[in-house]
């Protein structure tokens, strides 16, 4: 039990689990992704093909196309990020080619889109300014009839693309949204959208609503900043001996695991991936211990760095910064990254 203010929360972390094989770690990710196997109560709550075809060819108009033929229109289960169930469409046999378009099955919302007609090289892009591509995306964001404000951008890449067998590159915006929970936003419900503009027209590559099967918990906010950064610097202090530089200190949704945990148990480095030969004779690298809660809540990201001194052979990383993860409610140290880009 953790007691914040005058309310006594439960603890939130759990000690990692240890795998003893490769086949046991397999198993639970399995587990985590769910059966993609549609049983009868599945079939009795979605909506008919023929109503999910209607609802496909609707965005597909919005986007300048006219009605498609499909020749893929299967019911899949745990087969995109964006829903439980998806009626998936295509207008070629060969999934790296034609058009593609995801339905959600028990309300009929687009949830993701990609055209694989597209070229990506060989033509000259529209030189477009951030703002405009800001603009360009929302347009985008706002055939999937969300609410406003529901997400916010997180992310803006303008990726040069090339392609050997083709002269010249092109440019092409990806933009990613996250959803918003109050200071914070959930990387693990996003929306992103990858376009480029040809002559002033929009040319949309792909669309999609993600959804991890990560649950989020809107934790409430008891731990202030300054707590937090008092917390995390002690934690740091167990780990390492490396002289602290500054640090920078974000709310943010964050994911439970088991990084800072086994960096203090084994020294301030991070344990070597345990090695397994298959049946087939291929090696197989994974990590022993991994925690097996599934769950995110909003933490103080605490991204520390170190000032730089003098080289361990032993450790490449020991002066990389870090971010230790916070617990808004209960004050605990609930996970962290390597995360030396952090400016």
């Amino acid at each position: 039990m953790v007691i914040a203010g005058t309310i006594v929360y439960q603890k939130v972390f759990k000690e990692p689990k240890k795998y003893e094989s490769y086949e046991e770690l397999i198993q639970d990710i399995k587990e985590t992704q769910g059966s993609q196997e549609i049983t009868k109560e599945d079939e009795e709550k979605v909506i008919s093909k023929e109503e999910a075809i209607r609802q496909a060819n609707q965005f597909l108009n919005k986007l300048g196309y006219k009605n498609q033929e499909f020749v893929t229109k299967e019911l899949k289960k745990n087969y995109v990020l964006g829903a439980e169930l998806v009626y998936y469409f295509t207008t070629d046999k060969n999934l790296n080619k034609g058009i593609h378009v995801g339905i959600n099955a028990e309300n009929g919302n687009c949830i993701c889109f990609e055209d694989k007609t597209l070229p990506h090289s060989g033509f000259k892009p529209d030189q477009i300014s951030k703002e405009e591509a800001i603009k360009r995306a929302d347009e985008i964001y706002n055939l999937f009839d969300l609410k406003e404000n529901e997400y916010k951008i997180n992310e803006i890449l303008e990726p040069p693309c090339y392609f050997p067998d083709n002269e010249g590159n092109s440019a092409e915006w990806i933009i990613t949204y996250y959803k918003v929970y109050g200071d914070a936003l959930n990387q693990f419900e996003r929306v992103q959208v990858m376009f480029t503009v040809i002559k002033g027209k929009l040319t949309v590559y792909s669309a999609f609503i993600g959804n991890e099967k990560v649950e989020y918990i809107d934790n409430p906010v008891e731990i202030t900043k300054e707590e937090a950064e008092k917390i995390a610097l002690e934690q740091d202090k167990k780990i390492t001996d490396n002289e602290v530089d500054w640090i920078i200190t974000k709310q943010q949704i964050r994911q439970v695991n088991s990084w800072i945990y086994l960096l203090e148990k084994n020294g301030g480095k991070y344990p070597e991936l345990k090695e397994e030969k298959q049946a087939d004779g291929t090696i197989e690298q994974y990590p022993e211990y991994q925690t097996v809660q599934n769950i995110a809540r909003k933490v103080w990201t605490v991204n520390i760095h170190y000032k730089q001194g003098e080289p361990d052979q032993n450790d490449e990383k020991k002066y990389h910064s870090k971010s230790i993860f916070v617990d808004v409610t209960t004050g605990e140290v609930i996970g962290g990254a390597d995360e030396s880009y952090w400016e």
